[in-house]
């Protein structure tokens, strides 16, 4: 079956502001990603004291929370609560991990599943396989809106 789907571009446009002793500085960035073949955006609420898996990125095939890390080109993580903090756990391809907590209404951002869990010598020797989430004190709702190109 031919497709009827035409790839596009996908934008993400972050802006800044700082407002410091009286000085305004505003930012904008945009990043744009080509030949954008599938988006998913998922909010899902993570129990309190539990750990979720929130997206496999291990996967030869797309599928329900699984993508192909190899296509990965861009990933937001938010946690959307006003109040708690969420704990991230990223596990890679080399059996590495790290954790990053998320305060309340923060983003944690990639654009990219290539990483190393030493010191970069020439090459990222490893690809994130799993990001997890953990609700710290309450439930949370997390969301994230992943790109495949």
């Amino acid at each position: 079956m031919a497709s009827i789907l035409t790839p596009t571009t996908f934008k993400v446009n972050i802006q800044e502001e700082h407002i410091v002793k009286n000085t305004r500085t505003v930012n904008n960035t945009t990043f744009e990603i080509n030949n954008v073949t599938n988006v998913d955006r998922r909010i899902v609420t993570c129990p309190t004291t539990t750990s979720i898996s929130l997206i496999d990125i291990n996967g030869v095939n797309p599928g329900a929370g699984t993508f192909p890390s190899s296509s990965l080109q861009y990933l937001r993580i938010t946690n959307l609560d006003n109040a708690f903090n969420l704990m991230l756990t990223f596990s890679s391809s080399k059996d590495e991990y790290w954790s990053q907590e998320l305060t309340p209404t923060s983003s944690y951002f990639l654009a990219s599943a290539n990483v190393t869990g030493s010191g970069f010598v020439s090459d990222l020797s490893s690809s994130i396989e799993n990001i997890k989430a953990y609700a710290i004190s309450s439930s949370i709702d997390v969301e994230y809106v992943l790109v495949n190109a």
